[in-house]
């Protein structure tokens, strides 16, 4: 994955969670990002888009997480 799909994906999460939105790229990390989902999002969630494996595929996995959220929003 290049720097400019993570940084895209950063982004994207950025604007899905207010709590990064102070964080800079350099700051938002894998441990960082597991972290938060252990501590604010339901577990079916985080099994559901296999966020708390580390790996290959992380950022995507990130970025499905995102889109998830977006896509659930907007149904509430």
């Amino acid at each position: 994955m290049t720097r400019t799909e993570v940084a895209r994906i950063k982004a994207l999460l950025r604007n899905t969670f207010w709590q990064f939105e102070d964080e800079s790229d350099f700051d938002i990390t894998p441990k960082l990002v597991r972290q938060f989902a252990q501590s604010q999002l339901h577990p079916d969630v985080i099994e559901a888009t296999a966020i708390n494996i580390s790996g290959r595929g992380f950022w995507l996995r990130v970025e499905k997480l995102c889109n998830l959220t977006i896509h659930a929003r907007q149904y509430i």
